[in-house]
């Protein structure tokens, strides 16, 4: 493919360079992927430079963030110059919400290029209650070529917003399976000796991800309160740091609530150990575009228990099968979930081998391979 193809997205996450490493040994050095930025202020992640095989850059920016917590926007002032710099023939956005996306469909009507969206969106964004919100996203997805999703939740809402199932080309979201799979198994060795040395008990729940009331961390809170109080020997375990993290310490202090272990932020090759340590997974998220996490849980084998505002439950999760798909906000449904799996050995690992197999089908290769084809075929 000789085409020129400029991906623009938001910042360097760890998760993508799998997937863009794939892209890029596919489109034999046309592929060129533009950050908005480096990182913003919600972030820890590292950067793995040393990972990175395509060309990318980091463009300038001017970042409009509220406080710590506050979605991100990415003014890149000199945005308009790359692009005719590099001239592409297709440009590729990671979303619709940066204003600098918005001079990339410009650029893209002035020169007659073809502009592809990488919508994750789902219909349980928390900023769908914006009716102007919503008509500017119909006015950017209806400017587009094509459109690229990583799972039924983001393709139905690109419908909603008026592009045509036609122009849709699926890209499952991926993490790095054989990392997790291998790295996992390791620690998984040592599961009971790793438990006592952290002075874990003997049933582990896991969370990880930002502790904010977006992710549902209150729900799972009230929930355990409930578990705990019939299983002493149930533990709940959050890895994660965010903006209301004493508010949710405060909680279990003010209710006597014991066994929830706060690990705060951990880097990505530090996760496998505590996936690996879980007897179970929970995302209760209130609205996610698709929760990379389940992914990482699945290849680490564990069974999942989500809430129905994660992008990915539909794809990934076959209820009762691999884990359960939750009400969001329900927690009784949480309750009896998360207790259906901790109380049964054989189902907990018969969810996890379930898991394994459906993850497989969930790699960088098979997400680029839906980028491949968009490209090609828009």
């Amino acid at each position: 493919m000789k085409r020129k193809i400029i991906l623009l997205t938001e910042i360097i996450s760890p998760y993508r360079i799998p997937v863009f490493n794939e892209i890029n040994q596919s489109l034999t050095g046309q592929f060129l992927v533009l950050f908005l930025g480096k990182t913003e202020k919600r972030r820890q992640w590292k950067i793995y430079r040393e990972k990175i095989d395509f060309r990318y850059r980091v463009l300038p920016s001017i970042l409009f963030q509220n406080g710590s917590s506050g979605a991100p926007y990415f003014l890149n002032p000199t945005i308009f110059y790359e692009l005719m710099r590099y001239s592409p023939e297709i440009i590729i956005t990671g979303g619709y919400q940066h204003p600098s996306y918005l001079l990339a469909i410009l650029y893209a009507r002035i020169f007659k290029k073809r502009i592809i969206l990488w919508c994750e969106s789902n219909k349980y964004d928390l900023r769908l209650c914006r009716p102007w919100n919503e008509f500017y996203k119909r006015m950017f997805a209806r400017s587009c070529d094509g459109y690229i999703a990583p799972g039924k939740a983001s393709s139905e809402y690109l419908i909603s917003l008026g592009a045509s199932a036609k122009k849709i080309w699926m890209a499952p979201n991926a993490v790095d399976n054989a990392y997790f799979i291998q790295s996992c198994d390791r620690y998984r060795q040592n599961k009971d000796s790793f438990k006592q040395s952290k002075g874990y008990p003997e049933k582990l729940i896991l969370y990880v991800g930002r502790l904010s009331d977006q992710k549902g961390i209150f729900d799972l809170l009230e929930a355990f309160r409930i578990i705990f109080a019939k299983d002493p020997d149930a533990g709940l375990l959050l890895v994660g740091s965010g903006e209301q993290e004493k508010q949710y310490k405060d909680f279990c202090l003010i209710n006597n609530l014991k066994n929830v272990f706060f690990e705060g932020f951990i880097h990505q090759e530090k996760l496998p150990f505590y996936y690996a340590i879980a007897d179970v997974f929970v995302l209760p998220t209130h609205s996610d575009p698709w929760g990379l996490v389940l992914n990482e849980a699945m290849a680490c084998g564990l069974a999942v228990v989500s809430s129905d505002a994660a992008g990915a439950a539909p794809d990934l999760i076959i209820q009762g099968e691999n884990g359960y798909v939750f009400k969001k906000g329900d927690i009784r449904q949480i309750v009896f979930c998360l207790e259906n799996i901790l109380g049964d050995e054989q189902k907990r690992t018969e969810m996890g081998k379930m898991s394994l197999e459906i993850i497989k089908n969930y790699s960088p290769f098979k997400c680029a391979q839906g980028f491949i084809r968009a490209i090609r075929e828009v």
